[in-house]
């Protein structure tokens, strides 16, 4: 009869326990996919959106420094009677990424962004204290979900950006190309008309879009008896870190990039001013280059 009644106890403890660890699992995986929409937000096609970029640039920092919080979490999910100390660990291990994220933020979009990313995690902060006074005084026997989140939404955050670098630059950069062909045709024919190409296609409303949320638009610039139409190109963080990428279109593959204003005016005894790039590459279509900036 006793061993009957342990039985239904371990029972009535482990079923609960079982719940619960899947509901949370289920919004892992809910979260982590939420991170990677927002990873690839600026690659997906659709109107510019000033935002995507800094949103994906956080998401990206968030699954590279959020592994921080792995070892400490790994320990308060093994270690049960240490888990207020660790969980005291977390949260200000979780206050040094916070500090990052914000630091993206604000070189990203400005002061203003890196200041409402702190208010953020101050308001979470506020939220969390009265729960690590009771965590201090609760039993140690009980599931707690909170290293499960820390543990696996960083690594997962990192395995998606890893797989998702390659397929979706190439997607994006393909499909802004492929948007370019009615602007170059028009182009063209403007050369066709007059014998030469616009010495300007600067104006108020841009008729060709490049249909990627996050490419704001295709420049025109002319070069002597030929012009390059470029767009800056999105990139993951980890896919050489502090690099930004342009792609160029010139009809004579005679391609000009430049990194600063003040080069294209050079003094009269230098030919050909630097151009700024460190790395160039072939796209895969005709007359398009792609040029890397440090």
């Amino acid at each position: 009869m006793d061993l009957a009644s342990s039985a239904r106890r371990e029972s009535s403890f482990v079923k609960p326990v079982i719940h619960d660890i899947a509901t949370h699992l289920a919004l892992i995986v809910g979260i982590a996919a939420l991170l990677a929409l927002c990873m690839v937000y600026p690659f997906l096609p659709g109107g510019y959106d000033r935002l995507a970029v800094p949103l994906s640039t956080m998401a990206q920092v968030f699954g590279v420094v959020g592994l921080a919080l792995v070892p400490g979490s790994l320990l308060w999910a093994t270690i049960p009677r240490l888990e207020f100390a660790l969980a005291v660990l977390s949260a200000a291990v979780g206050t040094g990424v916070a500090l990052i994220l914000a630091l993206f933020a604000t070189l990203s979009v400005g002061s203003a962004f890196g200041v409402l990313t702190l208010a953020v995690w101050v308001y979470v902060l506020v939220r969390l204290v009265p729960r690590l006074k009771r965590l201090k005084h609760a039993e140690h026997s009980r599931f707690h979900p909170t290293p499960l989140y820390l543990v696996c939404l960083p690594v997962l955050a990192l395995v998606a950006q890893r797989a998702l670098v390659a397929p979706m630059m190439q997607a994006s950069r393909g499909r802004a190309i492929a948007n370019a062909s009615a602007f170059i045709g028009d182009i063209e024919q403007y050369h066709g008309r007059h014998g030469r190409y616009p010495a300007s296609l600067q104006a108020q409303n841009r008729d060709y879009r490049p249909d990627v949320i996050g490419v704001e638009r295709y420049i025109y610039a002319p070069q002597g008896d030929s012009y390059n139409l470029s767009f800056e190109q999105p990139r993951f963080l980890l896919d050489r870190f502090g690099t930004r990428g342009r792609v160029v279109y010139n009809p004579r593959d005679e391609h000009r990039v430049y990194s600063h204003t003040a080069w294209l005016l050079p003094p009269p005894e230098v030919a050909e001013p630097s151009q700024g790039w460190y790395a160039t590459g072939e796209t895969g279509y005709a007359h398009w280059r792609y040029f890397l900036f440090d």
